[in-house]
């Protein structure tokens, strides 16, 4: 197991205007957008913990991940091809989100809603990371990658099973808990699998957005 925290984030004015489209259009948004990549700078604390682990299905919708039974839906074919997966939970701590409900409770709404879009762009840029690693890892095996899967996220996968995807991995490491119901804390963190093996055809992780029914009217897209 391993867990990173020295992990460079595309933190820029830009690239977060970039991700937003129209909705940061205007001007007064895009000021507030400059203040809240300069204020998340230093409250961003990357991290992440990943390991890879035995995988096979077991069942039409259910895969056996290490000791775990998990229960994808008709998603599951997605794993089918997988030899190994490769599991991560990513964070930026707690500090924005505290900060952005300082400014809630303190009557500024709008700049804790662009800071907290803010942090949801920076865990983003830590789950690329988190891609670019086992696309590396799996090619120095000969391997090929699959999609972004995790629990919640799609149809047929219930974020309460975020539970067993966090067991197999050290996430106090990281400073994050997970909920009875299967959420994530601090909130502005994210888990995922993607399956890995000669059988795939992909050297890059495929968007989760690919197979999602909103793809092609939601901002979050990527």
């Amino acid at each position: 197991m391993t867990a990173l925290f020295d992990i460079e984030t595309s933190l820029t004015v830009e690239a977060f205007l970039e991700s937003q489209g129209q909705a940061m259009r205007h001007a007064r948004a895009q000021e507030l957008a400059v203040w809240a990549v300069e204020e998340a700078r230093g409250l961003v604390k990357p991290a992440l913990v990943y390991e890879w682990v035995p995988v096979e299905m077991a069942g039409a919708h259910e895969v056996r991940v290490g000791d775990a039974v998990m229960r994808l839906g008709r998603h599951a074919r997605l794993m089918e091809p997988a030899r190994e997966a490769f599991i991560c939970v990513a964070t930026i701590g707690s500090a924005l989100e505290q900060r952005a409900r300082e400014l809630a409770a303190a009557g500024s709404t709008f700049d804790s809603y662009v800071l907290g879009e803010v942090g949801v762009f920076a865990v983003g840029s830590v789950m690329m990371y988190a891609h670019r690693t086992v696309e590396e890892q799996a090619a120095a095996r000969g391997w090929r990658v699959g999609a972004e899967l995790a629990p919640g996220q799609l149809a047929g996968w219930d974020v309460g099973e975020q539970r067993l995807l966090c067991a197999l991995l050290d996430i106090a490491a990281i400073g994050v808990s997970v909920t009875d119901g299967g959420m994530l804390m601090p909130q502005k963190s994210a888990s995922l699998m993607v399956g890995a093996g000669p059988g795939y055809t992909s050297t890059e992780v495929h968007s989760p957005c690919e197979f999602c029914a909103k793809r092609e009217i939601c901002r979050y897209r990527h």
